[in-house]
Parts: structure tokens; sequence; C-alpha cells
């Protein structure tokens, strides 16, 4: 708004207008809601398809025998989840295996590595900041199964927290160097 007080353009359409000061507008319905969206839901996602196999999207997989592989390439590199269910039967029980980063982020251009059991997952964190920092690793396992998070090979503690989407996280202490993170499933 170029004038020091003027009608937003919305204004011939509401009840007394909407008046904004000069300077940029505090909202706004286009590009910001559609950005906004799009760093929200970015993400990497393995799945297991019926008729094409094993799939990233978001991400560039290597299978190789019981290994899988994933490059993040969604833009964010802070989000992974694996939705799989059955290789054989697509009606079984779907399993979801959700992990968040806070704050920082999968090393730029490292594998995200598991296996097709989703029994562990491994991936390097960077730190995007260069600072000494604590970041919060978010998690969403598959119903019924118990899994640890280690950090270059040390047990970290698992949370549980108020959040329905992501009911456990770890707090990961980041460093100038990258760290080894290892999400395990607990033996049945």
């Amino acid at each position: 708004m170029s004038a020091k007080v003027g009608n937003a353009w919305m204004g011939s359409s509401y009840p007394g207008g909407v008046m904004e000061p000069r300077g940029p507008w505090h909202y706004d319905g286009e590009i910001d809601l559609g950005f906004g969206g799009a760093l929200r839901m970015a993400a990497t996602v393995l799945t297991h398809d019926p008729i094409f196999d094993w799939f990233a999207y978001g991400g560039a997989l290597t299978v190789d025998k019981n290994d899988l592989r994933i490059v993040p390439r969604d833009g964010l590199r802070q989000r992974f989840y694996a939705i799989l269910t059955g290789t054989k039967n697509p009606n079984s029980t779907v399993r979801r295996f959700k992990m968040e980063l806070d704050r920082d982020g999968f090393a730029a251009e490292q594998s995200i590595v598991t296996d097709k059991s989703l029994n562990k997952v491994a991936f390097t964190l960077e730190n995007r900041t260069g600072d000494e920092h604590t970041t919060e690793l978010l998690l969403s396992l598959p119903t019924g199964t118990t899994y640890s998070v280690l950090q270059n090979g040390k047990a970290i503690q698992l949370n549980r927290t108020s959040n329905w989407d992501f009911p456990l996280c770890a707090e990961l202490k980041v460093t100038s160097q990258p760290s080894n993170i290892e999400v395990v499933r607990a033996s049945p």
C-alpha cells in the first residue's frame, strides 16, 4: 500500500472495507499459501506398489536385494515416510513409518538406508546452521512396533509428545560434524 492508509482490493466486497496501512499487506491469498503449502508437504515417500514394485516419491531409489537406498530430493530433505502394505496382498494392513527433523536435515546426496521390512532406517544428519545445538527427530512408528534411536552408536531416549501425528521424539545433539542416526526396530 503506497498511501498512508487505504482500502485493500477486497474493500468493496466486505462491509466497511478492509483498511491497510502503508507498506506490505500482512496477508496474501496466493503465493504465500502455495509456497507455504509446498514447504509443509515436501517429503520423500517410500512405497511398495503391487504393480510398479519399490518406488520413492521425491527421491532416487536403489534396490539391492533386501536393502533400499533412498537419496532424498524433495527440496527440503527433512521428512521421510514409508507407507507399505504386504508385498503380495495389497489389502493387508498398511505399515506407516514417518520421521521428520525439526531444524536440520538429511545430508545432501547421502542415502537413507533401510531394509524391506523397515527393521532399521539409517541416515546421516546434516547440521544446517553450523552451530552446536539440539534438534528433534519426530517419529510415528508402525502400529504394534517398538524402535530405538542411536546417534553415532549411542542410544538416545525416546519421549512421548502430545502431537498425534508424531507421538515420539528424540532430541539429537548436533555438532559441526555430521552424525550417523539409526532408528532400529526391537526384536519381537
